[in-house]
């Protein structure tokens, strides 16, 4: 690509997505990379054996306090579904013994009796959320469905970064070749410790924002998520809504919950096993998964379609540091790295996004969307007078940063 573009976003997700967009809307000339062969970032949706989209990324929003999420829904004409919630959870915590049915906060369960549902919104264990009947992934196909192929480019391996004065050189990897992209400005929507251990940068970043792209976790980066499609619902017909906690120490999954949707019946559930421990569970893992849904639900469970996915062997979402703080690290928020995250960079020409760049919703999709609407004033504000970057950055020291894939 040797012309020069307006606006390079890197990162695929649904920052860099609404943010073409915008770009779009305002006829710049832009393209966006993703180092994936698909659209979404940390969205995945596989399909069930009946057709039913199985979330094994991001999976709800919360309408009441996600306000972007929900006008975006609403806008992009999208179908949603409450989240099966009736204030009640299969407990089990001994490996042996069968579970027993609690209430999820006995103040406000009726009369604290678990055998009876909680009124609505009443003892709600997940909150008032709701989900797209087609999956998360019908929202990033909404948002990528009016803009043009041509400026949509999958396989694109970021590798360096590099400050050329009155633009940005990227070097990427499509394939076995590299080649490099010109841009004006660059955005890099991508989790900032992916960033950090992915890329060169060209003069180094200052040591307070390499600080910050390292101690801004990447949310769920060490997660596991199985999805088991079903022929039917049949837990509902035991009166059961499909929340489910396992908290015995020879626990698979750590929490179960009810995924159907209009297309089909599904559970689906987060591991609750350490990300350095799956590997050496990767051959049993469909066989442990069988037999604990059995243990919750009955035989019935053991018909069922399993797909998985662990994010922690996802280079492009998990980094080196997300894998060594694992157990360590609370859900993103925040604070003085968001607040360092958000400043321009190279005199405007660099600037950073996703959803750990937000201040509200950190980490979760109305995060995304508000770091685009961000993202979306900056490149509204003229670039400064670009400076020789030896000039402005003679004082920093020179950072090494290991050139591996990223996006």
């Amino acid at each position: 690509m040797d012309k020069m573009l307006d606006v390079a976003i890197v990162g695929g997700g649904v920052c860099g997505l609404a943010l073409g967009h915008s770009l779009q809307a305002r006829h710049l000339d832009w393209a966006l990379f993703e180092a994936r062969e698909r659209l979404g970032g940390r969205v995945l949706t596989a399909t069930g054996a009946q057709g039913q989209p199985l979330d094994l990324g991001p999976t709800w929003y919360w309408p009441d306090h996600q306000p972007s999420m929900a006008r975006l829904v609403a806008d992009l004409g999208l179908e949603t579904v409450a989240q099966a919630d009736d204030g009640r959870v299969l407990l089990l915590d001994q490996a042996a013994e069968p579970p027993a049915t609690v209430a999820v906060a006995s103040a406000t369960a009726l009369d604290g009796d678990a055998t009876l549902p909680a009124p609505p919104g009443q003892g709600s264990l997940h909150g008032g959320a709701r989900r797209l009947a087609g999956g998360m992934a019908a929202l990033v196909a909404a948002l990528a469905r009016p803009l043009p192929l041509t400026r949509l480019h999958l396989g694109q391996t970021l590798l360096a970064v590099t400050d050329a004065g009155d633009h940005v050189r990227l070097s990427l990897r499509l394939g076995g070749q590299e080649h490099t992209v010109r841009a004006r400005r660059v955005v890099l929507a991508l989790p900032p410790r992916v960033a950090q251990a992915g890329l060169r940068f060209e003069p180094a970043l200052p040591a307070a924002v390499d600080e910050a792209l390292q101690a801004q976790a990447t949310w769920m980066a060490t997660a596991a998520k199985a999805a088991v499609a079903y022929p039917d619902a049949f837990w509902r017909a035991d009166g059961h809504s499909g929340n489910a906690w396992v908290t015995h120490a020879q626990a698979v999954l750590a929490e179960v919950f009810d995924a159907s949707g209009p297309a089909g019946a599904a559970l689906a559930g987060f591991s609750a096993l350490p990300a350095s421990q799956r590997p050496a569970f990767a051959r049993s893992m469909p066989l442990l998964i069988e037999s604990q849904m059995a243990m919750l639900f009955g035989e019935a469970a053991r018909d069922g379609d399993l797909h998985w996915q662990d994010w922690a062997e996802e280079p492009f979402t998990c980094s080196p540091l997300d894998h060594a703080s694992e157990g360590q690290a609370a859900h993103p928020g925040p604070g003085a790295a968001t607040d360092t995250l958000q400043l321009l960079q190279w005199d405007g020409r660099l600037l950073f996004g996703g959803a750990e760049t937000a201040q509200r919703g950190t980490g979760y999709l109305e995060g995304a969307l508000g770091a685009a609407a961000r993202l979306r004033h900056l490149l509204l504000q003229p670039l400064q007078a670009a400076h020789p970057p030896e000039a402005v950055n003679a004082h920093l020291p020179r950072q090494a940063a290991a050139v591996t894939g990223a996006a």
